[in-house]
């Protein structure tokens, strides 16, 4: 075992310190603090480490609500890996957010602007209840069918009771779920006979509608249907899907869905602007958040223009832009989150006929095309291909973009070639979507030179 003192955060959230010469990161860390640690597996790199004992605690020290959570997690089992900063006050870690893109913004780019204060999408006091998309998942502990999430670091499931990020009415229906697929003798996929993954809810936040998603390995199995029909007479959600995954890999969801019950799609209120999702594709988690994202995209466009809106989704930004007054292209590959998009503007009157989706590969849509007078990106964890960046900047040459980034190493990776194309950084703005994570997603305003 050693001692060490907390120098900094990793972009992953652990605290990092130094011993021996070596870096090593510390999970459930805060820096300032000395702890003692001991070092599991020295030939990995990093060294996997654990915490063993605080020996001089930070102020920002905070009890963790969850019991499940870090080192208050039951001995024998491990953490949950839902969250990992319970442990930090809810205003410091909005602090750490911002150092964080800061310091790898502008170490990348040295005239960017300072970055501003992260912005909190509940009370500093509640930052609880956030996540409208509720995702748990199954697994077996003898004859017993468990529900919850996986250990840190692992792919074990640790059987939760409680998830205090969850909206509560998301963690009521889930938890009913699993009492009514146990009383059926159904099993957990992996075990013998087992054939529940997991299950994915979305709760409405302006809507109060609710929408359930039961994945499986496989849609042969009559218990399932007995279940599900004890259930929409038990607790009836808003509409209920059953999704079938048959491969080992880690996607929530497979090809094929089956609607049992209820609309095909749920419905949500963002800034304004009636939006539609389908059981399978991508939302935003938490939509008091998305809202802010929302705003502050639309708040940059500072005249009616056309835009083109790049990875798109189902028009998060493309509808709140359109009934703005601008003129809006909006591209996106999945032809699920395409046909919500296309079926929400009919719920939108002022976004009507100034919005068009295209259903195609962004890198296969952007040689066609032309007179973009701003651009919204808003790619995946990875970023920006170097083929996206070159087109967008380098030819098409709006006057203004935004980039929504989830990821701020890419970012800082990406920012220097924008630059390079004519461009500068006018604002960072980081946007909390995640509190207890140190996920964070950044808002940045580019202007041609």
């Amino acid at each position: 075992m050693s001692i060490v003192d907390i120098e900094a955060l990793a972009p992953n959230g652990d605290g990092i310190a130094t011993s021996n010469g070596r870096r090593l990161t510390v999970p459930f860390t805060i820096p300032g603090e000395r702890v003692r640690i001991r070092v599991v597996e020295r030939g990995r790199a990093p060294a996997v480490v654990s915490l063993v004992e605080i020996l001089r605690a930070s102020p920002h020290r905070v009890t963790p609500r969850c019991r499940h959570f870090g080192l208050d997690a039951k001995p024998g089992v491990g953490p949950c890996g839902g969250c990992t900063w319970q442990h930090i006050a809810y205003p410091e870690q909005l602090r750490f957010k911002t150092q964080l893109v800061d310091r790898l913004v502008r170490g990348s780019v040295p005239d960017a602007p300072a970055t501003l204060p992260t912005l909190a999408a509940t009370a500093l006091d509640q930052p609880w209840g956030y996540r409208h998309k509720v995702h748990f998942v199954f697994g077996n502990r003898g004859s017993t069918l468990t529900m919850g999430h996986y250990v840190r670091g692992s792919r074990r499931v640790i059987p939760v009771v409680e998830c205090p990020v969850h909206d509560e009415r998301g963690n009521a229906f889930a938890f009913c779920a699993r009492d009514t697929f146990a009383a059926a003798g159904l099993r957990a996929a992996g075990g013998e006979r087992g054939t529940l993954r997991s299950l994915a809810i979305r709760v409405g936040h302006r809507t109060r509608e609710l929408m359930a998603t039961l994945v499986v390995s496989h849609d042969r199995d009559r218990r399932v249907r007995i279940a599900t029909r004890q259930l929409l007479e038990r607790t009836p959600p808003t509409s209920l899907h059953v999704n079938v995954h048959d491969r080992n890999d880690a996607f929530i969801f497979g090809t094929a869905t089956r609607h049992l019950s209820g609309s095909p799609r749920m419905r949500e209120e963002v800034a304004g602007a009636s939006l539609l999702m389908s059981p399978t594709a991508f939302f935003q988690t938490n939509v008091e958040a998305a809202e802010l994202l929302v705003r502050l995209v639309v708040d940059a466009m500072s005249s009616a223009s056309r835009v083109v809106d790049l990875y798109a989704g189902s028009g998060l930004f493309a509808i709140p832009l359109a009934a703005a007054g601008h003129e809006v292209l909006a591209v996106e590959e999945n032809r699920i989150a395409v046909a919500d998009g296309e079926a929400a503007l009919k719920l939108n009157k002022s976004a009507r006929g100034r919005c068009r989706f295209v259903a195609r590969r962004v890198e296969a849509a952007l040689p066609s095309l032309h007179n973009a007078e701003a651009v919204v990106l808003d790619p995946p964890r990875e970023g920006c291909s170097a083929s996206v960046l070159r087109e967008v900047f380098a030819r098409l040459k709006p006057r203004r973009a935004t980039y929504v980034s989830c990821n701020p190493e890419a970012l800082a990776r990406e920012l220097p070639r924008i630059c390079g194309y004519g461009y500068r950084v006018d604002s960072l703005q980081p946007v909390d979507m995640f509190p207890h994570t140190a996920h964070i997603e950044t808002v940045v305003v580019l202007q041609r030179k």
